[in-house]
């Protein structure tokens, strides 16, 4: 699904981290890559296809201390990533407009993460 990317990582704690790992590439695309993990023994790093291999989607376990930023992945077609997602089955928010004119939706991943689907021309 080239319709998504990321600019930065993020990390994602979750119970299962094959069947998340699994269902990240399964729903959105990405694909296992090889990066440096400090202290996340036995996490999993993703990326679409189109990224550079350092930026990635990290799964890991919930114990993990997470990054409290917003996970955001970014779209040039919102509508269209919209309704992929939906088609393959993710949890997926009505698009909204923010006060800056933004379109965005938020989604959830297999294990009720949520992730925001931003619009970026």
């Amino acid at each position: 699904m080239a319709l998504l990317w990321i600019a930065d990582s993020f990390y994602v704690g979750v119970k299962d981290i094959a069947a998340s790992a699994s269902w990240y590439m399964d729903k959105l695309g990405c694909t296992k890559t090889l990066v440096e993990l400090d202290d996340c023994e036995n996490c999993v790093a993703l990326h679409f296809p189109k990224e550079r291999g350092d930026i990635s989607i990290v799964i890991g376990p919930v114990s993990n201390v997470a990054d409290l930023t917003t996970r955001l992945l970014y779209s040039g077609a919102i509508e269209k990533a919209h309704q992929s997602l939906n088609f393959r089955g993710v949890a997926v928010g009505p698009i909204t407009t923010d006060r800056q004119g933004t379109r965005y939706f938020s989604m959830r991943d297999l294990e009720g993460n949520q992730i925001e689907v931003s619009e970026e021309p």
